[in-house]
Order: C-alpha cells, then sequence, then structure tokens
C-alpha cells in the first residue's frame, strides 16, 4: 500500500512538471501554424477556424487553455480573442525578444540538461548553430525601448557614460548579436567601438544587426578568442560580458583587456544572477541555471563582490558596486600607470 502510494505521488509531481512542458509545445505548434500571428488582431473562434483549416471546437478548446495561460485574452468585442499585451509583444519581435529565439532557446536548454548525466569526457558542448540561439535569446535590438533601458543603465555610471558620450572608443568583449554594443553607438553617436565575438555565427548576425541599424562606419566587430587581443592601450572604457566566459579563459580574458585599456580605463561587469542568501532556498529554476552553465564549465551566480575580487586579481583597482535597472554593475579602473 505504501509503494503504490508512493508512486502515485511521484506521479503527480511528474505531470505536473509536465504541465509546463505541454504548453509550451502548444505555444510552439500554435506559433508554427500562424495562429499567434492571427491572433495579434481580435479575431473570433469561427474566423480562426475558417483561416486555418480547423473545426471551431478544436480552435475553441485550444484557446480556452491559451486563456487560462495568459497567452490569450477576450477581446473587446463578444465572443472574440487577441493576444496578451505580453505574448503580442513577444510575437511581433521588434525589441529583438521574439518567440523563436525564446522557444529556441527553451529546446537547447531541454537538450542540455537530458546531457547532464554523460560522462563528463563524452560532452561535445555547444556548436556555433547552438551559441546562435542562445546569443538571440539574450540579445536585445536597438529600439526605442532598449535605448531607454541601456540609457539608465549608464544613468548610474555617469563616468562611463560621459566617456561614451565623448567617444570612446569602447571594447566590448563577448559582444553576443550585439544587444548592448549596438544600443550604446545608437545612443551615443559619437561613440566608436570593437566588439569581440569568438563564435563566427554569432559575429555575423552581430554584422548583420549592426547595418541594419546604420553603424557600420563606427563599429568593429572581430571575430577572435578575446585572449588573443593585441591592442594596447587603445580604449577608454570595456565593457565584459562575463557571464558567458568559462572558468579557464577569464584570467587570460582580464589580463587582454587590461593591455588594451588605456591608464584610467575603465571596466563595466554584471552581476547576472543574484547571489543567493544563506537564508534563500534555491529554487529548481536556479539549480537547472546553474547546471545548464557549469555543464559548460561557467562559473554560475558570482556576485558584484567575487566580481570585484576577480578585477583586482588583474591588476584592476577602484571597484564600485552599483545599483541599475539591470542587476548590480561592478566599475573598476586600470591604475594611471
Amino acid at each position: 500500500m505504501e509503494s503504490i502510494q508512493a508512486a502515485m505521488t511521484a506521479r503527480s509531481a511528474i505531470r505536473s512538471w509536465a504541465e509546463g512542458l505541454e504548453l509550451i509545445e502548444l505555444v510552439r505548434a500554435t506559433h508554427r501554424a500562424g495562429w499567434l500571428e492571427h491572433l495579434r488582431g481580435e479575431t473570433t473562434v469561427a474566423e480562426l477556424a475558417a483561416a486555418h483549416s480547423a473545426s471551431a471546437e478544436q480552435v475553441s478548446d485550444v484557446l480556452a487553455v491559451l486563456a487560462s495561460a495568459g497567452v490569450v485574452r477576450p477581446g473587446e468585442q463578444t465572443g472574440s480573442f487577441r493576444l496578451s499585451p505580453d505574448f503580442d509583444a513577444l510575437v511581433a519581435g521588434a525589441s529583438g525578444v521574439d518567440m523563436t529565439a525564446v522557444l529556441d532557446a527553451v529546446e537547447l536548454a531541454r537538450d542540455q540538461v537530458a546531457r547532464a548525466v554523460r560522462p563528463s569526457d563524452q560532452e561535445p558542448g555547444i556548436d556555433g548553430a547552438q551559441a546562435l540561439v542562445l546569443a538571440r535569446d539574450w540579445g536585445v535590438r536597438p529600439t526605442p525601448g532598449a535605448r531607454q533601458l541601456i540609457g539608465m543603465l549608464y544613468e548610474a555610471l555617469p563616468e562611463f557614460r560621459a566617456r561614451l558620450e565623448s567617444g570612446g572608443p569602447l571594447l566590448d568583449v563577448g559582444s553576443g548579436v550585439g544587444g548592448a554594443l549596438l544600443t550604446g553607438l545608437t545612443l551615443f553617436d559619437k561613440l566608436h567601438a570593437v566588439g569581440v565575438e569568438s563564435v563566427p555565427e554569432v559575429a555575423a548576425e552581430c554584422r548583420r544587426r549592426a547595418e541594419t541599424v546604420g553603424v557600420t562606419d563606427r563599429v568593429d566587430i572581430r571575430t577572435m578568442d578575446a585572449r588573443a587581443l593585441r591592442d594596447e592601450s587603445a580604449f577608454s572604457v570595456c565593457f565584459w560580458a562575463q557571464p558567458f566566459f568559462s572558468q579557464d579563459v577569464r584570467a587570460d580574458t582580464l589580463a587582454a583587456i587590461f593591455r588594451a585599456l588605456r591608464p584610467n580605463g575603465l571596466l563595466l561587469v554584471q552581476e547576472l544572477f543574484p547571489p543567493q542568501t544563506a537564508q534563500d532556498k534555491p529554487t529548481a529554476r536556479t539549480r537547472l541555471d546553474r547546471l545548464f552553465f557549469t555543464q559548460r564549465h561557467v562559473p554560475f551566480g558570482l556576485s558584484a563582490e567575487e566580481l570585484a575580487a576577480e578585477g583586482r586579481a588583474a591588476g584592476f583597482q577602484d571597484a564600485q558596486v552599483t545599483d541599475s535597472p539591470l542587476g548590480r554593475l561592478v566599475l573598476m579602473r586600470k591604475p594611471d600607470c
């Protein structure tokens, strides 16, 4: 009796986990079929059914599930539906945060988690196409909303902002698809920058986006390992996307950044995940994030204080921790001599 009760309890837990997976697959299917795009405007069950060769009962059942999950909501007219504002923005994708990128990243994370039980010497890591999936999921486009957000970040860092306004130059290490880099270039019309991205597929996407927003004359996207930088005392400021650098390359990457900055140059890094306190109980989401990062030998959840210590070990001084709309930031300075 106890055995079957225990098994049924475990089965219930798995079924509760499966609810999220099933919702994702329904969203994926309706997105691929064009239903979500249709639902960006107000529509009825009959109209949606006619447009997609589905039965009214089928459409009604799907919309009921999507409504319960907050994906759609009733329209202004009786019997009509449309996407909720949040999902409308995601499907539109104008910000660079779009449905396809999010779903692709979820699928990649699922596959990576499934590999967690493999022997470490059999783990192939991620390839260029997978790295591009991650970069697109993290990256934004330099839209008005992104400029407002990045602008608020720089308001918290007046000296760093002043140097960007005066032209930099900026070294952006780990540029990804250029979310922060290209947004900064559209914010500051005098700014010149070099972006460093090691994955060819990701660097190519960053170049395409730079061309789209018309800043190619002010940015040089280099496809290279940041440790191979040979610039010396060339940059006034640097942003390092540190959460995506593995433990075995971090010290050498910081050494290359240190060389590339001018005396009194500023290095900015971001605390990606708020550190856990002794009173915090890690959630399943936190543990899954940790698993995803540590599988790639990337330190997970480094605090601002730990990042400052890492910078000091590389020779940086005067570390300042600042709160911002994007979390805690650490600003460090290369000594004058």
